[in-house]
C-alpha cells in the first residue's frame, strides 16, 4: 500500500487533506485515483488506512478508514549534531539518519567547517526538511525527524541526554567499544564533525562538557560515512538495530 505525509494539522475529524505536492505525487505519478486505499502518516506518531474521495486543485481529501498501530521507532533516543559539509553531503546524512531512527539532527558550523549566509542555511533547512519527509515514508518511520537551524558549534554540547559522545580521528586512547560496554542509556547525542574534522581544542572543550572523546578506527572517512558508521554501532548496541 503506497505512503503518504500530511501535516498534523491536515487531518479534520475522520478525513485528511494532502497538500499539492503529495496529491501531484498521487495522482501524476502513481496515478492512483478516487476510491483507492492508502496510508497517511503525520510525523508525530499518527498513521492510518484512508481512502481517496476527491481529487481537487488545492489537493487530495481522504477519508479515514482506521487506526494503524505505529511502527519504525526506536526505543533509544539518538540526537545527531553534524557538522556543516560542502556540496550534498548532508542530503545524504539527513536521509540515513532518518532511516535510522534519529529523533533529532542539529546541523552546526565549527572551526573547520563552512559558514553558510543564513538565507542559504533557512534553503538548506527546508530542503533537509523535505528530504526527510520523503525517507519518513519509504522507511516505515511514524515520527518525522526535528530539524534545527545551523548551529554555532558551542551550542550543541548541551542537552540532557544521558550518553554523549564526539568522534575524533585524532583520538588514539581507544576506539568506541569500551563505551558500548556500558549500561544501555535511553538517550545518546553524537557529534559528527565537518570535513576537515574537529581541531584539538573542540575535542577538549567537548569533553570539558561531559562528552565522551571516541574514534571510528583508522581510516578517515566522509562525513555521510561517519555518521552512518556511527549511528549504526550505536542503535546495534543500545537501540534496535542488531
Amino acid at each position: 500500500m503506497h505512503r503518504f505525509y500530511a501535516a498534523p494539522e491536515g487531518f479534520q475529524d475522520d478525513t485528511v487533506h494532502l497538500d499539492q505536492e503529495e496529491t501531484g505525487h498521487l495522482a501524476r505519478v502513481l496515478r492512483l485515483g478516487v476510491g483507492e486505499l492508502v496510508e497517511v502518516c503525520d510525523g508525530q506518531g499518527r498513521q492510518v488506512e484512508a481512502r481517496v474521495i476527491a481529487l481537487k486543485a488545492g489537493g487530495a481529501q481522504l477519508q479515514v478508514i482506521r487506526e494503524l498501530a505505529g511502527w519504525g521507532e526506536s526505543p533509544l533516543r539518538l540526537v545527531l549534531g553534524i557538522g556543516l559539509a560542502k556540496g550534498d553531503a548532508l542530503d545524504g546524512v539527513i536521509r540515513q539518519a532518518t532511516e535510522m531512527g534519529v529523533q533529532r539532527i542539529i546541523p552546526f558550523y565549527s572551526e573547520r567547517s563552512e559558514r553558510p549566509a543564513p538565507e542559504r542555511a533557512r534553503r538548506r533547512q527546508d530542503r533537509w526538511r523535505r528530504l526527510a519527509r520523503e525517507i519518513l515514508k519509504s522507511c516505515q518511520r511514524a515520527v518525522l525527524p526535528e530539524i534545527g537551524p545551523v548551529e554555532k558549534f558551542a551550542a550543541v554540547l548541551s542537552g540532557s541526554e544521558e550518553m554523549k559522545l564526539i568522534f575524533w580521528e585524532e583520538e588514539r586512547r581507544g576506539g568506541l567499544q569500551s563505551c558500548l560496554s556500558l549500561e544501555r542509556p535511553g538517550s545518546v547525542r553524537l557529534l559528527i564533525g565537518p570535513e576537515g574534522g574537529f581541531s584539538a581544542a573542540e575535542a577538549a572543550q567537548a569533553r570539558e562538557a561531559g562528552f565522551r572523546v571516541a574514534s571510528l578506527g583508522p581510516r578517515r572517512l566522509k562525513v555521510e560515512t561517519a555518521a552512518l558508521a556511527a549511528l549504526a554501532l550505536v542503535q546495534g548496541a543500545w537501540g534496535d538495530l542488531a
